[in-house]
């Protein structure tokens, strides 16, 4: 009965890395921030990965990854751009 639940958990891994990274992203902490997208991509092939040898398949779960993949290869990208082009224009604004 749980065996079904863990691809869902485990792309609740990657919704949570990316997560995770967008808050020290905006903390400042780009590299760190990238560090996460890859985390969550190794969440996003583990969890394709288990449901297929487990057989397992879910609207939910269909969901789920969706918005998993969304959050972390979508948002974090942009928030960590977004952040570097903030400090680029401080940097520049000195000269």
């Amino acid at each position: 009965m749980l065996k079904k639940h863990i691809p869902n958990f485990i792309t609740c891994l990657n919704l949570l890395s990316g997560c995770i990274g967008i808050a020290i992203a905006f903390n400042g902490n780009s590299e760190l921030a990238a560090m996460f997208i890859g985390l969550a991509a190794l969440f996003d092939l583990l969890d394709g990965m288990a449901a297929r040898l487990m057989h397992i398949k879910s609207n939910i779960g269909e969901e789920l990854d969706s918005l998993a993949d969304v959050i972390s290869f979508g948002l974090l990208p942009g928030v960590i751009i977004f952040q570097m082009m903030k400090i680029s224009k401080l940097e520049w604004e000195k000269y």
